[in-house]
Formats: structure tokens, C-alpha cells, sequence
């Protein structure tokens, strides 16, 4: 089996950590996130570790495409660090997907982020959640669908996550246009 780097991406409060647990354990990758990592640092306050969790997902990231091995990670895609680790994938002969998660609007991810905060989850400012729901969608369209192999783009309103189109850089098939629309509406090429 070839080798593979799977990149689970959206907003906070997208539902990529419930994405990602839906559609990994069928292919029994080491799934890097740095909420978790931070947790196992400082259970108790993420936010404090955050850079700390930063960088040890970093290494990890490292130490994985050095030894060969298949892996996923969880991001908001809204900055650009991952491009140098997809670029040093694929010429290591990494399959590399992203698989990218949205709602409407920001304030649905800030609501889902007070629920979870409530069962015990972290929280995240909602100015930071506004910020990368922006510039999330944006780094998908204009910097990151075109250097993976594949990318798929799932809608996860209220009812079920489901899967709105899929592609290989700026070719793709459409399977649910108006969720297509709505992705689309916001988006600016900054």
C-alpha cells in the first residue's frame, strides 16, 4: 500500500474532529491533532500550551515523513505551514488528500464551541473562530486544492455531513450545488 498523509481541515467548531473519526478508522492511520496533544501536555489549560503542542506536532509531522508512514492531521488551514509538508510529502512519494469540513456561517462554529466547552471540551476565542472561518475557506480554494492530489469538501449542517464535491486541483465533480454556493459565497482571494 502506498503511502499516505490525509489533512482534515476547517473552521473550529466545523466538526472536523467528528469528521475525521468517521471516515480514519478504516484506514488505521496515526492521527496527529494539536488540541490533543496539548491536552496530553496540560489537560487543563490548552490555550496556555498551545505553542508548545505547536511544535511537537511539527516534530512528529517530521519524524512520520522520515520514517515512511501513513498518517492524518487535523488543522483549521488558516495559515500556510502546511504547504512546505505537502510539497515534502508528495516528493516522497506521499498520496496526499485533504479532506475539508464547513457550515454556513461562523457564528454556527462559535455555538458548536460553547457546546463543547460545556461537555469539557476547549474553547477558542470567537474573534479567532470568525478570523479562520474566513481564511480557512480562502487558503482551501486559492493555496491548498492545488497542490494535494485529491481534495473532497464536505457540508456538515445539522442534519449529516455530506460530501458536496471532490477533486483533483481545479477539476472536480459537483454533488451538491447549492452547498457548493454556499461554500463559494464568502470566499476572497487575498
Amino acid at each position: 500500500m502506498s503511502k499516505q498523509l490525509f489533512i482534515i481541515a476547517g473552521a473550529n467548531g466545523s466538526g472536523k474532529t467528528t469528521l475525521a473519526k468517521e471516515l480514519l478508522p478504516e484506514f488505521g492511520l496515526k492521527f496527529i491533532n494539536a488540541d490533543e496533544v496539548a491536552r496530553e501536555i496540560n489537560p487543563d489549560d490548552l490555550q496556555a500550551v498551545r505553542i508548545q503542542a505547536g511544535k511537537l506536532v511539527l516534530k512528529k509531522i517530521n519524524e512520520l515523513l522520515l520514517q515512511g508512514i501513513s498518517f492524518a492531521i487535523e488543522t483549521t488551514l488558516s495559515g500556510n505551514f502546511l504547504v512546505k509538508t505537502i510539497k515534502q510529502a508528495r516528493q516522497q512519494g506521499y498520496n496526499t488528500a485533504l479532506i475539508y469540513c464547513f457550515v454556513d456561517n461562523p457564528n454556527i462554529c462559535i455555538e458548536r464551541i460553547k457546546v463543547r466547552v460545556k461537555r469539557g471540551g476547549h474553547f477558542v476565542p470567537d474573534e479567532d473562530v470568525i478570523r479562520r472561518f474566513y481564511r480557512s475557506k480562502s487558503n482551501l480554494w486559492y493555496k491548498y486544492r492545488d497542490i494535494v492530489d485529491k481534495w473532497m469538501l464536505f457540508y456538515n449542517g445539522i442534519e449529516k455531513i455530506e460530501l458536496v464535491a471532490s477533486g483533483i486541483k481545479g477539476d472536480y465533480n459537483l454533488l451538491d450545488e447549492s452547498s457548493f454556493e454556499l461554500f463559494l459565497k464568502d470566499i476572497k482571494n487575498d
